[in-house]
């Protein structure tokens, strides 16, 4: 059974502007936090089945993460881990609400180590999430 982390925010904006902003990932560098930090260059938007490089967490190195869904405005997800121990997906999810737009950031993660590892790796995720939100 997997694990789950979730946070979400409405944003007073359409979904494709929300959506756009999460996409551009050059700007990342402007406005992401520390948690979670481009750690390699841009090759501009998010573009599905591309890898990117994150500083995550306090983690000492950089991880790749795999860009796995981009699908405008409704959601961008990604996923990485360590092959055979724990793998993680993260979603963000773009619904319109009202005049808004509600954003969802879920994060899952399975693996054998996904019980054992629970306890520090989601309030980390939960923290994370809610920090690209903001």
């Amino acid at each position: 059974m997997a694990c789950v982390a979730e946070a979400s925010i409405l944003l007073d904006v359409p979904p494709e502007v929300a959506f756009d902003k999460l996409a551009d990932h050059p700007s990342w560098g402007d406005w992401m936090p520390a948690s979670f930090f481009p750690a390699g260059p841009s090759r501009g938007p998010l573009r599905a089945g591309e890898t990117i490089e994150m500083k995550i967490g306090h983690m000492p190195f950089a991880s790749p993460i795999e860009v796995q869904v981009v699908e405008r405005p409704h959601e961008i997800t990604w996923g990485g881990g360590i092959p055979g121990v724990i793998s993680a997906r993260h979603r963000f999810l773009f619904e319109r609400e009202g005049e808004g737009t509600r954003v969802r950031s879920v994060e899952t993660w399975e693996g054998p180590m996904d019980r054992v590892l629970r306890p520090a790796i989601q309030p980390m995720a939960e923290s994370i999430g809610r920090e690209q939100l903001q």
